[in-house]
This record gives structure tokens, C-alpha cells and sequence, in this order.
């Protein structure tokens, strides 16, 4: 038992050491061979190698690697003859992704002068443009009023009562849901943005304070056109605001003056995080103003954090037994048999006679999403070097995927290119694995599609009839499509597509037990498969682009709330 359980040790022991040995950080010289127009096997093997490559290093949001990836995707862009469709003509959108935060001796909170201590009588929140929360604000010796329950509607102050005051709130009410064996604490109904529309200076929430309100984290900066400042507030350092104890307060009991100063700080990093965004024109002058468009995203997760690295085989091995979905599985030590420790070396040894042990320190992202992007790149060159719908096409290579689909909500939110003219949306995530042993219901024609009839019943009606008579029809897995496990489809950037109205599918093969480990490298995807789901969504993107009227969209009313994943 001990013998069989070493190779898997060196797996999970914090005590083994390693020396580092990152990839040069110079400019990498590529020999690639030609890509043709078909989308094939060989072109994918071809781009993927390239961009997972060790010396990409995991291509993380906001760092050198990640900028080669994006340069890699509009040069190919640019090289194909497509229009750029970023900022300012270029093939880029910059998301302002950066440190965030509040500098705690900056940051004054006090009452009748004395200063109240930051992070434990009280912390600022973050801005939200949702809650009209700003991040800055500046003012001495504010009269204060108290506003009883934070959103309350039942008995609140009237707008002269309100503007131009900190207004002192009691914590809000909140219910809780059991779902599935978890307990959803949400807010209750209410008005809860009533003091910001009314002109409040500033709100203090009386709730528990944020000890992380201070640590600062990466982030975009948040856009919020208007609002008022707001803080959480312990009860003791509230109670010292009035001359009663908080109970015996009437909503519009005035309070003791109040200063108050901080500012949400936004720090770029130095390499700056890009979607990346080209057009390939219509054929048809009276419908290239309407658009279908294609997505993946570029970045991964990066290098494995820390100065203890897993075994590339011994980690594998181990995932294939107890983890055959990779990070989305949680595994205890102390749970496994000793017919799994069995099974697991068993599979080390039969990689061992093959060659020797090797430490990996790099999350290459090959699958996650190395696949999405290279059948990206594929679909655009099928389109640009053959026949072109007769509506344009928009290919969008997302940025920060990881840190919460970040790059597609901001050009949602700051489309450089009119959503409404997008007639449907395809979003490719993990393409690159679904043979039976990698995934649930896999296979060499499978595919997994999620979201196609959320908000557009016609638009799955259209990828059937199409798929019913194609000469390479695929086997459609909708299992993650009519549950939530795992949160399935809200976590990707298709999201961010469905809450503006758009029409959209998602295409994935599935978790693998490769997902999110160092073990997601190129040697291990199915080029063939990929290659048929990319031709799949070229031809529907053609029938799409073709059609003489747009996608019906179900009325709001009708549409699948989850679909909207909350927002």
C-alpha cells in the first residue's frame, strides 16, 4: 500500500520541492505550416501547438503572454483580410482591467471629529452601477439623518429630508431559498436605490464590516455615471452618530455631523488586456448591416501558483480515476480505496515505461479555451477565402474569460459595433475533447449545445432542420442544456450575449479530467472532432447569415429567466 501510494505522493505532498524553470520570456519564432480553407484537423494540430505552447505560459489576462496571444489572433485576422472592428480602427478593445481598491489610511470616516478605525468600525463598498454606488467622495462636516431599514419602502424619507445628507440605514432585509441542498440568502423586495435617486450625499449601512474592504484585488474599473458613496458601518460605531440608542430612532431623527473621504483606486497593469475584433462583410448590400457573430476566449489561467508543482503523469492518473471532470471535481484524500490507489498507479507505471517522471508548471490551456480559439481562427478563414453569407460576420476573440467573463460583458457594455444589428451569437468553449472516455455521452459527433432556445425557440428550430440534412450531422447532447449542474451555462461568455436579447448557442465538448490542470495540453485533443464541430457552426452561421428575415426572439415575458443567470 505505501509503495503504490509514492508516485501519487509526489503528485500531492506539499513537501516536494522544485526548481522552476520558466519558459524565455523573449519573442518565440514560430515554423507553422500553411493553413488551407477548409477547416481540417491537420490546421487546428497546426494553430494549437502554437498557441499553447509551454512558453505561453498559460496566456493569463494581464500579462506578457496573453498579449502575444491576442497579437497571434489579429495578425491572423489581419493576414485573412478581414476589417478590423476594435477601438479607434484598430483590431483591439482595451478592457480597463487593473488593481482596484481603497487605501486604508487615506479613507476617513469620522463623527463630531473623531476618526472612526477603518476596516472595524467601518469599510466603504465597492462601486456599482447596478446599487448606483460610487467610488469617491469628499465631504466635512455633513449633516446625518437616519432612514430606518435600507430598503424599506413602506416608510421612507421624503427627497428634502434626504439630498445632501449621510443617511444612516439599518441592515436590509434578506430571505433565504433551499436549493439543493444549499441555503440562497437574497435581498428582500424593496426600493434600495430610493436615497441615491434622492440625492444622498453619502449612506451608512448598518451591518458587518468587510474585513477584505481594504485588500486590493484585479479587476475592471467600474463605470458608474451616477449615485451616492456608500459604507457598512458596525452598530456601536453608528450608535456614537446619535443621542439615543439606535432602537429608540425615528426614520428623520437628525445625527451628528460627519466628514468623510476615500477613493476607489484604479492602477492599469502593465500589460493590458484586449478583446480582440474583426468583420468579415456581407455579400448582400441590403443585409450586411446585420450581423452573426463568433466567439472564444483567449486566456487561461496561467502558471501553477506556488514553488510545489504536480507530476504531469501521477496528476493525469489520478484525475482519470477520481476526477474525470477535472477541477469540478473534490476529491478527499482520506475517502479513497485502496482499489482506486490501485488503479491509479497502475496507469503511473504504464506512463513510467514510457518515459520518466516530469514536473509541469504550466496550465497550458490546449482544451480551455486553446480549442475555441484555433476553430475560431478556422471558421474565419473558411468564410474568407470561400463563399460569404449575405450578412456580415463579427469573429470575437473574448479577454479575460476566467476572471468572470469579463471581456464580453464589456463589449456588451461598450459595444464597438451596434448590438442590435447582431442577429445571432456563437460561443465555443472547450472544443477539443468528448471522445467516450473523456466526457459523459461522448463520442467522435457529439456535441454539447446550450442556451440555442432560451430566448429564441425558432433558432434551435433552424440548427435541427439543419443538422437533419447535413452530410456530417452531429449527435446533440442537450443534457447540460435542461439541467444546472454544475452552473453550466452561465459559465462562459454566451451570458453576456443572452442578457442584451441576442440569440445565442453555446458549443462545448465538456469537462474533461483535464479541465483547469496542468495536463490541458495540445497532445491530448481530438483534432478530428473539432474540426466537425467547427464546420458544423460554419454551416449554421451560413443558414443564419442567408436567411431573408432575422431570428424571432420570444417576448421578454416568455423567455427562460435562467437563461439570464441573474442578471
Amino acid at each position: 500500500m505505501r509503495l503504490l501510494m509514492i508516485p501519487v505522493a509526489m503528485l500531492l505532498s506539499t513537501q516536494l520541492q522544485a526548481q522552476a524553470v520558466w519558459p524565455d520570456e523573449g519573442p518565440t519564432t514560430w515554423v507553422s505550416r500553411p493553413t488551407e480553407a477548409a477547416i481540417t484537423a491537420d490546421d487546428l494540430r497546426s494553430r494549437l501547438y502554437r498557441y499553447a505552447h509551454d512558453s505561453m505560459a498559460g496566456r493569463a489576462a494581464g500579462t506578457i503572454e496573453n498579449v502575444k496571444a491576442t497579437d497571434y489572433i489579429a495578425s491572423e485576422f489581419e493576414r485573412l483580410g478581414l476589417v478590423p472592428a476594435g477601438e479607434n480602427g484598430s483590431w483591439f478593445q482595451v478592457v480597463p482591467y487593473g488593481r482596484l481598491g481603497f487605501d486604508r489610511d487615506a479613507s476617513v470616516l469620522a463623527v463630531g471629529g473623531n476618526r472612526l478605525r477603518a476596516g472595524e468600525d467601518w469599510a466603504p463598498m465597492a462601486p456599482s452601477a447596478a446599487q448606483q454606488v460610487v467610488g469617491s467622495i469628499s465631504l466635512e462636516n455633513a449633516a446625518t439623518v437616519f432612514g430606518g431599514r435600507f430598503g424599506d419602502s413602506t416608510v421612507a424619507l421624503t427627497p428634502a429630508q434626504v439630498r445632501g445628507k449621510v443617511v444612516v440605514f439599518t441592515a436590509p432585509a434578506m430571505t433565504e431559498q433551499q436549493s439543493g441542498g444549499f441555503t440562497r440568502r437574497t435581498l428582500a423586495p424593496g426600493d434600495y436605490t430610493a436615497a441615491q435617486r434622492a440625492g444622498a450625499a453619502a449612506i451608512l449601512v448598518i451591518q458587518s464590516v468587510n474585513a477584505n474592504a481594504f485588500a486590493p484585488r484585479n479587476g475592471v474599473r467600474p463605470e458608474v455615471p451616477s449615485g451616492s458613496a456608500v459604507a457598512s458601518i458596525t452598530e456601536s460605531a453608528a450608535a456614537s452618530l446619535f443621542d439615543r440608542p439606535l432602537e429608540q430612532l425615528a426614520v428623520g431623527a437628525s445625527g451628528k455631523p460627519v466628514t468623510a473621504r476615500w477613493t476607489y483606486q484604479y492602477t492599469p497593469l502593465e500589460y493590458p488586456v484586449r478583446n480582440v475584433l474583426a468583420v468579415l462583410p456581407g455579400s448582400d448590400p441590403a443585409l450586411r448591416g446585420q450581423y452573426v457573430l463568433v466567439g472564444a476566449h483567449s486566456d487561461h489561467v496561467g502558471r501553477v501558483r506556488g514553488d510545489v508543482f504536480p507530476e504531469h503523469d501521477s496528476l493525469r492518473a489520478f484525475n482519470r480515476v477520481l476526477r474525470p471532470q477535472g477541477a469540478n471535481d473534490r476529491v478527499s484524500l482520506d475517502q479513497v480505496t485502496p482499489e482506486q490507489w490501485a488503479e491509479i498507479n497502475a496507469l503511473i507505471a504504464k506512463a513510467r515505461a514510457i518515459r520518466p517522471p516530469r514536473l509541469d508548471s504550466i496550465n497550458n490551456g490546449a482544451d480551455d479555451d486553446g480549442s475555441g480559439t484555433v476553430v475560431l481562427l478556422e471558421i474565419a478563414e473558411a468564410f474568407a477565402k470561400g463563399e460569404r453569407p449575405k450578412r456580415s460576420l463579427i469573429f470575437h476573440s473574448h479577454a479575460a474569460e476566467e476572471n468572470g467573463l469579463l471581456g464580453s460583458q464589456y463589449w456588451t457594455a461598450n459595444p464597438t459595433l451596434p448590438l442590435d444589428s447582431i442577429v445571432a451569437a456563437f460561443n465555443m468553449d472547450m472544443v477539443g475533447k468528448g471522445r467516450v472516455t473523456d466526457v459523459r455521452f461522448g463520442g467522435p459527433y457529439t456535441v454539447q449545445m446550450l442556451g440555442t432556445r432560451r430566448i429564441s425557440e425558432e433558432f434551435g428550430d433552424v440548427i435541427d432542420s439543419l443538422n437533419a440534412v447535413r452530410s456530417e450531422p452531429m449527435v446533440i447532447d442537450w443534457f447540460w442544456d435542461r439541467t444546472n449542474h454544475l452552473n453550466r451555462f452561465c459559465r462562459s461568455d454566451q451570458v453576456s450575449y443572452v442578457r442584451k436579447g441576442i440569440p445565442t448557442s453555446y458549443f462545448s465538448s465538456g469537462y474533461s479530467v483535464d479541465y483547469h490542470m496542468p495536463t490541458d495540453e495540445p497532445q491530448y485533443i481530438d483534432y478530428e472532432k473539432s474540426a466537425r464541430i467547427g464546420r458544423f457552426i460554419h454551416e449554421i452561421m451560413m443558414t443564419v447569415g442567408n436567411r431573408p428575415e432575422r431570428l424571432k426572439v420570444l417576448p421578454f415575458e416568455q423567455q427562460d429567466p435562467a437563461a439570464r443567470c441573474g442578471g
